[in-house]
């Protein structure tokens, strides 16, 4: 059995357990520091996440059109 990959960047394709461990420290560290620091967040954090957003937002419309076909 083949095992599904989804887009990461233009040129790269990733399998589902390699998105998660990706992903992660994209969220994990801007979360603890803005626990860390009541709300404040550095913009390279704030950055962090938008590109995180950016990657779960293109994962979920590649599992939409699976799902779809």
């Amino acid at each position: 059995m083949m095992t599904k990959t989804y887009k990461w960047s233009h040129d790269e394709e990733i399998t589902a357990e390699e998105f998660i461990k990706r992903l992660v420290p994209l969220v994990d560290g801007p979360v603890q520091m803005l626990w860390e620091c009541d709300g404040d967040m550095f913009m390279s954090d704030y950055h962090k996440l938008t590109v995180a957003a950016a990657h779960l937002r293109n994962f979920k419309d590649e599992m939409e059109k699976t799902d779809e076909a």
